[in-house]
């Protein structure tokens, strides 16, 4: 019986935790099947949530199968046997951001590009950490130094997560090796790397009729600063600023909902705008911290926050130093 393992990304898919799926799952396929391990094991690419426009868009430009939703990585019943899940964590390692019954399943590697959370494993696994500015920048450098043959499909899968999670390389987290397999992989496409990032930010559009929970939630992370609080941290990257911003009553009604709901101490959103480097901050709930962090007075109409563009490295990480 062939044993299936998971590939996965963190609740709230982004364009990053998609493409690093597919990707990794593809390349762990075509270790096994140079290994003659094909018949024994499958790397499956899967979500835990909705795909990200973007990702729907290149997975069907490049007739790859979306990845299978799952809601949940617990033992599941198979020819009469319960069998605990196997998984590969991507671009994520936290238990608040991995699929619920993760404490239940066997997590056999982790590929992540964060901070080092709380995600344990029985047995030593290889846990591959690079501070760079994507997961499917280590990805791209798994497949170089293995020697796999990278399909074009699979190629512009991961150039698309590295521009978008470092912002077209505009993102203080992107470093010289993300430019490098930037260049890499635009090579190998025939592409202009700046040209396409911004045709895959445009596949984003919609914003003014987007239902509002889409909006908010489509990027968001839950963080834990300690062991009594919990905050909410979402992002909305877009080329239409004043669009999103025009619907602020709304972004705000649905994120007091949300602070009341699941108890955070502030819901923040980043509005990014892409062509301008910064982004507006919309707050609700107690803002205090988000005021001392970042020696501002959280208002009505949000905040602009230039050169602002990392949730990750300029938002979530003073936060959580906090």
């Amino acid at each position: 019986m062939t044993a299936k393992i998971l590939v996965v990304g963190h609740r709230n898919p982004d364009n990053d935790s998609i493409s690093a799926a597919v990707g990794y799952a593809h390349l762990k396929n075509a270790l096994a099947a140079r290994d003659g391990e094909a018949e024994a094991v499958e790397y499956v690419p899967a979500r835990l949530g909705p795909l990200p426009v973007e990702s729907a868009w290149l997975l069907e430009r490049n007739n790859i199968p979306e990845p299978v939703l799952i809601d949940s990585v617990n033992p599941v019943e198979r020819d009469g046997e319960t069998v605990v899940q196997k998984v590969i964590l991507v671009d994520h390692n936290e238990v608040a951001q991995a699929a619920p019954g993760i404490e239940n399943a066997e997590v056999v590697e982790i590929i992540d590009h964060h901070r080092i959370a709380d995600v344990t494993t029985a047995n030593p696994i290889l846990f591959l950490n690079l501070p760079i500015g994507s997961t499917a920048t280590i990805v791209t450098l798994q497949f170089r130094q293995t020697g796999i043959d990278l399909p074009d499909s699979i190629a512009q899968m991961l150039l698309s997560a590295i521009l978008t999670d470092t912002v077209i390389m505009k993102s203080p987290t992107c470093t010289q090796v993300d430019i490098d397999q930037v260049k890499f992989l635009a090579d190998k496409l025939g592409l202009d790397a700046v040209e396409f990032g911004m045709e895959i930010f445009r596949t984003r559009g919609g914003e003014d009729k987007m239902p509002i929970a889409k909006l908010v939630e489509a990027d968001s992370k839950e963080f834990k600063v300690n062991d009594d609080v919990t905050v909410l941290i979402a992002q909305r990257e877009t080329v239409d600023l004043p669009c999103v911003m025009g619907r602020e009553a709304e972004i705000r009604e649905h994120m007091k909902k949300l602070v009341e709901d699941n108890g955070y101490e502030f819901a923040l959103l980043l509005v990014t705008d892409i062509l301008a480097e910064g982004s507006q901050f919309i707050v609700e709930g107690d803002a205090a911290r988000v005021n001392r962090v970042f020696d501002i007075e959280c208002t009505e109409g949000g905040n602009w926050m230039p050169g602002v563009l990392s949730r990750k490295k300029q938002v979530a990480a003073p936060i959580l130093a906090s």
